[in-house]
C-alpha cells in the first residue's frame, strides 16, 4: 500500500484528471445552430404527403424557448402555432393544487406524485385541441409538456441539461409558469426538484423511445442547440448502455470548501475554492457524447430511462425501478472549514415525509488527508437526544455550540472508510478530502453549521426540528467504533491483486470493496451496474475481453460506471502507471439484504 504524500504538496504533480470526457458515436449524425435546424425540419416536412401534418415541440422546462420559437417555429410557415402552456393553470391556482409539495421550507419540498397532466385545465385543453381538430395545412404545436396534448405526426423533444436549468435559475430564470424571478436560487432550485423535474421526467421517459427529433438546447444561449434524429439517438443510446461510462463532472463552491479539487483535480481555478466536486451519477448530472462531430449534452437518467436492463441491470430494475442512486462525490475541506454538523433522515422518516424513494445512506472514503484530518461521527456515549437538541437550540441563540461535549471527533487517516447510515449525526472536518460515496436522498438535516453566514449573506438553513426526529441515539461512541469504522479486513487475493472490504455494513443497500493490484484485475458486473474509482495510481484502464469496446483510461480521482451489460472485463494499470500497484474503489447496489 502505498504512502505517499498527498498530491496536493507534489509541485512534480500535473493534473490528469478529465474534465471533459466524451462518447464518440459512430456513424452519426447531427445538425447544430437554427438554421441548420430550420433546413432539417423544412425538409422532412415537405416530404410529408398529409393535408394536415401536425408537429410537436416537447420542451423540457428552461430551455431558451422565444429563441427556438422566433428562429425555428415562427419560421416553418404554420398555418395555426398551439401553444399548450396557455392550457397550463395559473400560478395561483398551482400553488392552491401543489403548495402542499413546494411548501414553505427553503430546501425541503415534498415528491410530488401526480402526473404533469395535472397542471393543465382539462377544459382549455379540449379547446385547443379543438382548434386542431378544425385546421387544415401545417399546425405547429409547442411548449412544456405540449404532448399531453398530442404527440402529432412529427414529435421534437427539446431537452437541458439539470445543470444548466439551476444555473439559469441562479440568473433569474423563474419557476415554470411563475413570476419568482428575484426569489432566492435555493428555493427555485427546491421546487424543481422536488415537483417541477419529478413531473417532467415522467413524462418526457415514452416520448424520448418514440420522438422523431431530439434538441439540446444546454448551448441555446451560446452556440447553439444540436439536433439527433430520434432513432440516431435511441441507436446512441444503446452504444453507450454497452461500454463505461462517465458522466460530466459537476464542481460547486461552498462556504466550507476547500483548494484540493483546484490544485490536483485542475477544476475551477478561477472559483474562491471548491466545495462539492462530483464526478459520478447517472441520475445527477450529464454525459456528453459526440454525434457528427458536434457535441451533445444529455442527463446520464437519459440512459437509465431507455435501456435499464442494460445499464442498471434487470435485478436493480425490479427492485428500484428506474434508480440508479449510488453518487461519487468529493467534499473537498483541504484549507477549508468544517461541513455542518448534520444527520440524515432514515428510510421511514423520508418515505413518511417526503415521499421519498430512499433514505440517505452515505459512506465517507478518506481521499486525501492532512496530520489533524478527522470526521464528527455519532453521538458520545450518554448523551441523549434531548440534551443534545436542546444545546442545539441554545447555539442558535448564543452562536457557541461544545461540539466536543456531544459528538464524536474521530481522527482519519489516507484509505480509511467510515459508513453513515440514516440517522446518523456527523460531518467531515476540515483539512479533509472525502469521497463520498452514497445512495442519495435529497434531505439533509443541518443542525449547527459553525455560525457561519452562506455566499449569498444569509444564514444557511438549519432543520433542527427534522433533525430531532430522526437521530438514533443508540449510534454512540461504542456503536461507531464498533460498527461504522472500516477495519480494512482482508477478503481475497491472488497473482498482483487483493480484495479488501472497505466500509458499510452487509445489512445496507449498497456494498463498497477496495482493490489494490498491480497485474490485470478480472472482474464481473454480475448483472448490476457498478462504479469504480482510481483512489491511488496516475491512471488505469477498462477492457472489454471480448472486444465489445475499445479500451477506456480512467485517471486518478476519477469515476467510471460499468453498465450490467458488460458482463466480465478487466482493469489495469496503464501509461504512466503501468507496472505500479495502484487502488480503485468498487461500489455498487447490493441485493444480499
Amino acid at each position: 500500500m502505498s504512502d505517499r504524500k498527498s498530491y496536493f504538496f507534489d509541485e512534480t504533480w500535473v493534473p490528469n484528471f478529465n474534465l471533459d470526457p466524451k462518447t464518440v458515436i459512430p456513424d452519426s449524425k447531427s445538425h447544430k445552430g437554427y438554421d441548420a435546424i430550420l433546413k432539417t425540419l423544412k425538409d422532412r416536412i415537405a416530404k410529408e404527403d398529409k393535408k394536415k401534418l401536425v408537429v410537436v415541440f416537447d420542451y423540457y422546462y428552461g430551455i431558451d424557448q422565444k429563441k427556438m420559437q422566433d428562429n425555428v417555429i415562427g419560421k416553418l410557415g404554420a398555418s395555426l402555432l398551439v401553444d399548450v402552456e396557455s392550457a397550463k393553470y395559473p400560478e395561483d391556482v398551482v400553488q392552491e393544487k401543489f403548495g402542499k409539495y413546494i411548501t414553505d421550507d427553503r430546501i425541503m419540498g415534498v415528491n410530488i406524485p401526480d402526473p404533469i397532466d395535472a397542471f393543465f385545465c382539462p377544459d382549455k385543453l379540449a379547446g385547443l385541441q379543438k382548434q386542431i381538430d378544425g385546421a387544415a395545412g401545417l399546425v405547429v404545436v409547442y411548449g412544456v409538456a405540449a404532448a399531453v396534448l398530442t404527440r402529432g405526426d412529427l414529435l421534437i423533444y427539446c431537452e437541458i441539461t439539470h445543470q444548466e436549468v439551476a444555473a439559469r435559475f441562479r440568473k433569474g430564470l423563474p419557476n415554470w409558469g411563475a413570476t419568482n424571478y428575484d426569489e432566492d436560487p435555493l428555493r427555485k432550485e427546491k421546487r424543481d426538484s422536488f415537483v417541477e423535474k419529478r413531473v417532467q421526467l415522467w413524462h418526457k421517459r415514452p416520448l424520448l423511445k418514440v420522438m422523431d427529433y431530439l434538441i439540446d438546447c444546454t448551448g441555446d444561449q451560446g452556440d447553439g442547440p444540436v439536433m439527433m434524429c430520434g432513432d440516431g439517438f435511441r441507436k446512441a443510446i444503446q452504444y453507450m448502455a454497452h461500454r463505461p461510462i462517465q458522466n460530466t463532472p459537476n464542481f460547486t463552491p461552498a462556504v466550507w470548501g476547500g483548494h484540493w479539487a483546484q490544485k490536483v483535480l485542475n477544476a475551477k481555478p478561477q472559483e474562491k475554492n471548491i466545495g462539492w466536486a462530483m464526478p459520478g451519477s447517472l441520475e445527477m448530472l450529464p454525459v456528453k457524447l459526440v454525434a457528427g462531430g458536434n457535441e451533445i449534452s444529455i442527463p446520464a437518467y437519459d440512459l437509465v430511462l431507455m435501456e435499464p436492463n442494460d445499464v442498471i441491470g434487470s435485478r436493480q430494475f425490479s427492485n428500484y425501478g428506474y434508480k440508479a442512486p449510488v453518487i461519487i462525490n468529493y467534499l473537498d475541506t483541504w484549507q477549508g472549514g468544517n461541513l455542518s454538523l448534520q444527520v440524515h433522515p432514515t428510510i421511514s422518516y423520508a418515505q413518511e415525509k417526503f415521499n421519498s424513494d430512499f433514505g440517505h445512506h452515505e459512506s465517507y472514503y478518506m481521499m486525501d488527508v492532512m496530520d489533524d484530518s478527522h470526521v464528527y461521527l455519532g453521538l458520545k456515549n450518554g448523551v441523549t437526544v434531548d440534551e443534545f437538541v436542546d444545546a442545539l437550540n441554545e447555539a442558535q441563540e448564543t452562536g457557541t455550540f461544545d461540539d466536543g461535549k456531544y459528538v464524536n471527533n474521530i481522527p482519519m487517516t489516507r484509505h480509511d472508510h467510515i459508513f453513515i447510515p440514516g440517522g446518523t449525526v456527523h460531518a467531515s472536518g476540515d483539512n479533509t478530502v472525502v469521497l463520498e460515496i452514497d445512495i442519495f436522498g435529497v434531505q439533509t438535516f443541518k443542525l449547527w453549521d459553525w455560525g457561519r453566514i452562506d455566499f449569498d449573506g444569509k444564514p444557511r438553513p438549519i432543520n433542527i426540528e427534522h433533525g430531532a426526529n430522526v437521530i438514533n441515539p443508540e449510534i454512540d461512541t461504542d456503536f461507531t467504533l464498533e460498527n461504522l469504522v472500516s477495519t480494512r479486513h482482508l477478503l481475497k487475493k491472488g497473482y498482483g491483486w487483493k480484495k479488501e472490504f472497505s466500509g458499510t455494513n452487509a445489512w445496507e443497500p449498497f456494498s463498497v470493496y477496495r482493490y489494490w493490484f498491480h497485474k490485470p484485475l478480472y472482474l464481473e458486473t454480475d448483472g448490476v451496474v457498478k462504479a469504480y474509482v482510481l483512489v491511488e495510481g496516475r491512471e488505469a484502464v477498462v477492457e472489454s475481453l471480448d472486444g465489445s469496446f475499445e479500451p477506456f483510461v480512467f485517471h486518478y480521482a476519477e469515476n467510471v460506471f460499468i453498465p450490467a451489460s458488460v458482463g466480465q472485463f478487466l482493469i489495469k494499470p496503464h501509461g504512466e502507471s503501468a507496472g505500479q500497484e495502484i487502488a480503485i474503489v468498487e461500489s455498487y447496489m447490493n441485493f444480499s439484504v
